[in-house]
């Protein structure tokens, strides 16, 4: 299973899987009367941020997003399986375990919350099982079936993730494998390249103005420095001895 930024056809299916009333976003506890284009524009202005979930065969069939919240480093996260039938396959538990190591890797998360229906039995169950910490009980924050329902807090800080985390040799984010995607070998020749590059004359960079300053500083003062020099001798040959008097 991998994690995906959404296409163009992608919005649709996202809007139809959180709409109000659709069994994902009831089993959220969590919607949005959003269309398609709604959901991209609130993605493409960083508002939220909705990543594809598909299994290995390429099927689309939900999922998660995630936005900053809080101080600097903390982001909230949610998703969405959208066939019941798809359901209690472990399919939504991986995709947040993928995002949330993106989130953590990639974007130096500080801390991850999840806020889930306190009437989910399956996602309460799941939580249970993962290092995410209780931190509070939201009451009456949904509403299903004619009644008010709590919605529980769930946290997860830096710390207690990388203390939990399993080594992996097919851990994925974004179909981008956090250490072997690009070759030793390439990073060592990318590092060479611009290495001679710098080294080449009359290579422009951004550095160039301060080295230019920095040329221009030395010669300056080395040029003060010997015309100082020149003084000074020709100070100490004024002053010296005078004649002795009588002297013819």
């Amino acid at each position: 299973m991998t994690l995906e930024w959404p296409g163009d056809d992608d919005w649709a299916a996202i809007a139809s899987w959180l709409r109000p009333g659709s069994p994902a976003a009831v089993l959220s506890g969590d919607w949005e009367l959003l269309g398609a284009a709604e959901v991209e524009q609130a993605n493409r202005s960083g508002r939220v941020h909705h990543l594809v979930i598909r299994t290995k065969d390429g099927e689309r069939i939900g999922t998660v997003s995630y936005q900053r919240s809080g101080r600097i480093g903390g982001f909230t996260v949610g998703g969405a399986i959208g066939s019941p039938e798809l359901w209690r396959r472990g399919y939504g538990a991986e995709a947040v375990v993928l995002l949330v190591d993106y989130l953590f890797h990639q974007l130096d998360a500080h801390r991850v919350q999840v806020t889930t229906a306190g009437y989910n039995k399956g996602i309460i169950r799941l939580m249970t099982k993962t290092p995410f910490t209780v931190e509070g009980i939201l009451r009456d924050h949904c509403y299903l079936d004619g009644r008010y329902h709590d919605a529980i807090v769930w946290g997860l800080l830096r710390d207690e993730h990388y203390a939990s985390l399993k080594p992996s040799d097919d851990n994925r984010v974004l179909n981008v494998g956090l250490d072997d995607f690009v070759p030793e070998d390439d990073k060592t020749q990318a590092r060479a390249i611009l290495a001679a590059h710098l080294a080449t004359p009359g290579r422009r960079t951004a550095l160039t103005a301060y080295l230019d300053d920095h040329t221009r500083t030395a010669e300056a003062a080395e040029t003060t420095g010997t015309a100082k020099a020149i003084e000074a001798t020709a100070s100490e040959e004024a002053d010296g001895p005078a004649p002795a008097r009588g002297a013819a």
